[in-house]
């Protein structure tokens, strides 16, 4: 169960199972429901009813027909705010046109109105990403990233098609990376640093004689002097709120303590970039709008949001919709995508238009760089390293050469 932006509220149809109709209580306020339930030639990944309609009156749901009625109305949307910007959507609105479902429709008849609704409203999506790249042209400063867990990979592997490397700072101690760092600056690549502060070093926090805070702020100085002026991207703390609750539950509490870590960071070394890292995922039901939010509103002293998003939380449009929901915090976004897997065997049952394999793997992430580029405050976006295939490499270093090389406006 969601709230009406699609955050999740509460497990309630975790162990739902496969059936198409599951009872729920009425939560007195509006809400939406997100499900993977399986498409027939669309996909199985987490799609979303978005709430309007329900009344306290109703005594069941019917799953096909609430996401059938609510993607229909959703796509129909987004494509007549569209056109009447200018954008020529009529491939999409001629597939819509076909998917209009009926209040007496059967089960079979719901499923196709939901995968054409579905395609419609991917197809939609796109093309208005590809209508925006076509006039701001190649984004020359536009990130292309890469995650690193070791200092293994030599850094000409990597460039192109990557610009920037991420270097996780939980998995390796700070000092580990720096052959790397000076690989990267001959190279002119941009550094991140990730996960400086982070459920793991939290616990190892607390397992010192030092007070925790004392012992967060001097790992976080320790790091952040060794490479001053060399990383210019910091993720100060990564996985909030959920790393920090060991420490701090209220929100007043989590205000101050976030504070004084982004603060130390800049004190320290005043020309970073300061990143709160959060998770978007209906799948790992967790999500950190309300306490960015709560962040900005209240000043605190930080640059931008690192964004994860994990392919089996939507279709491509509410991809697009959920980035923009999140831009509208103010603040520029670097995203991290997480793919469909190269392996069918690691997908737990989701897919997306065709069981995983290396070669849906590198078309999602054609498709979500598209959205992400085409979006100006999407600084930047990256995949883990050690999760897409050598292939997927290769497409995304041909994609980037054909970008770059379109005429800019």
């Amino acid at each position: 169960m969601t709230d009406t932006r699609r955050e999740p509220r509460m497990d309630a149809l975790a162990n739902a199972g496969a059936a198409a109709v599951v009872q729920l209580p009425y939560p007195g306020e509006p809400f939406g429901i997100a499900y993977p339930l399986p498409v027939p030639d669309f996909g199985c990944v987490y799609l979303w009813a978005d709430g309007k309609g329900y009344t306290g009156r109703a005594k069941e749901l019917v799953l096909e027909r609430e996401l059938a009625h609510s993607r229909y109305q959703r796509s129909l949307g987004f494509i007549q705010h569209y056109q009447r910007k200018g954008v020529p959507l009529a491939d999409a609105q001629a597939r819509l046109h076909t998917a209009k479902p009926q209040a007496d429709m059967e089960s079979v008849h719901l499923m196709q109105s939901l995968r054409e609704s579905l395609l419609a409203g991917e197809d939609a999506a796109l093309a208005v990403a590809r209508f925006r790249l076509e006039r701001i042209g190649w984004r020359e400063a536009f990130l292309w990233g890469v995650a690193l867990t070791k200092p293994a990979a030599p850094v000409s592997s990597l460039h192109p098609p990557f610009n920037q490397l991420s270097l996780s700072m939980a998995q390796q101690p700070p000092e580990a990376w720096e052959s790397l760092v000076q690989q990267a600056q001959q190279e002119r690549l941009l550094v991140r640093g990730e996960s400086l502060i982070n459920a793991q070093t939290i616990q190892q926090a607390m397992e010192q004689p030092a007070p925790v805070l004392d012992s967060l702020m001097s790992h976080l100085r320790e790091a952040l002097t060794l490479y001053r002026g060399r990383i210019r991207y910091w993720e100060i703390i990564s996985d909030l709120p959920h790393s920090l609750h060991p420490l701090a539950h209220e929100r007043k509490a989590l205000l101050s303590l976030v504070g004084t870590l982004c603060e130390a960071a800049s004190a320290v070394d005043f020309g970073i970039v300061r990143l709160l890292g959060v998770s978007y995922s209906l799948h790992a039901r967790c999500a950190a709008f309300d306490l960015l939010n709560y962040l900005v509103e209240n000043g605190v002293p930080f640059e931008g949001v690192h964004l994860h998003l994990d392919w089996r939380d939507f279709d491509l449009l509410d991809l697009d919709w959920v980035v923009e929901h999140y831009g509208d915090l103010g603040k520029p976004l670097h995203v991290t995508l997480h793919p469909p897997p190269a392996n069918p065997d690691e997908a737990e049952g989701f897919f997306w238009h065709a069981p995983a394999n290396a070669a849906i793997q590198a078309e999602w992430l054609r498709c979500t760089l598209t959205l992400a580029m085409s979006k100006p405050f999407i600084v930047g976006a990256q995949v883990a390293l050690d999760a897409v295939a050598d292939s997927t490499i290769q497409h995304l270093q041909e994609q980037r050469r054909v970008w770059k090389s379109c005429p800019t406006p």
